[in-house]
């Protein structure tokens, strides 16, 4: 009695072992399939400005296809550009 159990267990442990296993190669595959395609992306604006197209165009193909991809070094940009300066309009004095 003692070994069936024994051997239930072994079983139980080597069918959650082997969930785990195949949960995870499942992500592994997911995380390399969008690494894959963000290569393929960046190589190709790579290739763009190498050749003299603009960093816009560049920059907006690149949002086109992935959004997220270069969110934070637009952000920075967009931190780091100054802004053009307005004049301020001036209130009249009240006589």
């Amino acid at each position: 009695m003692r070994e069936d159990k024994t051997m239930k267990n072994r079983r139980e442990l080597d069918e959650s072992l082997l969930t785990e296993i195949t949960r995870r190669l499942g992500e592994v595959s997911e995380a390399q399939h969008d690494l894959a395609r963000e290569q393929r992306i960046l190589t190709r604006a790579a290739t763009q400005l190498r050749t003299g197209k603009g960093a816009e165009a560049v920059l907006a193909e690149i949002r086109e296809q992935s959004p997220e991809l270069l969110r934070d070094y637009c952000d920075l940009q967009v931190t780091l550009t100054p802004l053009p300066l307005r004049p301020v309009p001036r209130v009249a004095a009240s006589a």
